[in-house]
């Protein structure tokens, strides 16, 4: 499969679903302090309790779309080590595209050492979940299914002010 096209599909089904409206200010959610980043999924069940119980160096972490003002869809739960595999640390702020048909997008490229991880730990954990994690919020979750290299990412599909949310909640993630 080549590279560019496995880079599309892996953020078209990466970011497509669970990216919806926000029905709430950003800054009145609140989150957990952990790191901006990519988190393997160690584990995912349907209900918290029946996970294997967090170690030292893990988390439990619910999977829902309240953050984004969905709210009647179950909740997923993810067991994930404390720290990001590969942290959000961006070359530029974050942009937020134009709205075309009611959706945005949001454009960013990882700085040159959080590409390089992300390729590694991308060609690493072909076929297993990977979660996204934002403000301490699972914003989506994935399989990923090629390495994928080169440090562009774009969220799409983002309705609402879905985009605008996450831009505000990334755009402190600039490599110092």
């Amino acid at each position: 499969m080549k590279p560019g096209f496995c880079f599309f599909v892996f953020l078209m089904l990466l970011f497509s679903g669970p990216i919806y409206g926000q029905s709430e200010n950003p800054e009145n959610i609140p989150h957990l302090d952990i790191g901006n980043g990519f988190y393997l999924v160690l584990e995912e069940a349907n209900e918290g309790g029946l996970l294997k119980p967090a170690g030292q160096d893990e988390l439990i972490l619910p999977y829902t779309l309240e953050h984004l003002g969905v709210s009647g869809q179950p909740a997923r739960y993810f067991r994930v080590k404390s720290r990001p595999d590969v942290p959000f640390a961006l070359e530029d702020k974050p942009v937020v595209g134009e709205k075309v048909e009611g959706k945005t997008t949001l454009n960013m490229v990882l700085g040159t050492g959080s590409s390089e991880m992300f390729r590694k730990f991308t060609a690493a954990n072909i076929d297993k979940t990977v979660a996204i994690i934002v403000a301490g919020k699972v914003v989506t979750a994935h399989k990923i299914r090629c390495e994928i290299s080169g440090g562009a990412i774009q969220i799409t599909r983002c309705g609402d002010d879905a985009c605008q949310t996450l831009y505000f909640w990334l755009k402190d993630a600039v490599k110092k």
